[in-house]
């Protein structure tokens, strides 16, 4: 896949950073490129599916991924998001001495103070100095919070790619094995074997993982967790709510 650099000057060094707010609707995709900068991606609403160091990340709003300086990303939103991008320059990475993991892509637990400071850098009401020092203070933020899982491996293989996106992006959670095997033109049983080969899980698992991550938009939307459960296609909202305990270490309500 052509990989592209973005070489949209956003500040000088005196700066150090600068910050992008983005609309997406549900199924836009951004393909492969890096920046100059380190950038921190947090979306105040919607899920994305960050492509980043080999692997695929999930961002709902109660979380945020750290990519370093050149690292190669794409991503696809699951949802409609409004996507909050703050780039920061090597330099003032360099002066945030505790942030050791500045070259990792990883993520991030969003902690109600790291939201203040990132809604903060997008409005008027700061000077450029204090915007300067609430990006450090950020940068520091980052070196301290725990990180938090939240990774749902795509296949790699462009039929079960497009098998596993029908089922994805278009919220189809009940449809059967056997069509999602026509898809890819595969038996059912060629079907289970490579997708657990390309993935890493099974099919059945997958498919729950898959559920739980899209479950992230509606709790942010603070819809209720039974209405998301029929919703998701589970049986009731125990199902669900054991299921996501499985997948993310803690009841939809303490999440």
């Amino acid at each position: 896949m052509p990989v592209s650099i973005d070489k949209t000057p956003r500040h000088d060094e005196a700066t150090g950073w600068s910050g992008t707010a983005i609309s997406y609707h549900r199924g836009e995709v951004d393909p492969a490129h890096y920046h100059l900068e380190g950038q921190l991606l947090f979306a105040t609403r919607g899920v994305m599916l960050v492509d980043a160091a080999d692997r695929q990340w999930v961002i709902p709003p109660q979380r945020a991924l750290w990519l370093p300086p050149f690292m190669v990303h794409s991503y696809r939103v699951l949802s409609d998001t409004q996507l909050r991008a703050v780039y920061v320059s090597s330099s003032l990475i360099a002066e945030c001495t505790n942030f050791s993991r500045n070259s990792q892509v990883h993520i991030i637990s969003a902690t109600p103070l790291m939201k203040e400071l990132i809604n903060g850098l997008f409005t008027g009401e700061y000077t450029a100095p204090i915007k300067r020092k609430m990006a450090l203070l950020l940068l520091d933020i980052l070196s301290e919070t725990p990180s938090g899982g939240a990774e749902l491996p795509m296949p790699r293989d462009a039929r079960l790619f497009r098998a596993a996106s029908k089922l994805v992006f278009n919220h189809r959670w009940n449809v059967a094995l056997s069509e999602l095997a026509d898809i890819a033109n595969m038996s059912e049983r060629t079907f289970s074997r490579q997708f657990l080969r390309d993935t890493g899980f099974s099919f059945r698992t997958w498919k729950q993982r898959a559920r739980i991550y899209a479950s992230l938009d509606l709790l942010a939307d603070n819809i209720p967790v039974k209405q998301i459960a029929y919703q998701l296609g589970f049986s009731c909202p125990a199902a669900f709510s054991a299921a996501f305990r499985s997948v993310m270490g803690t009841t939809p309500g303490e999440f």
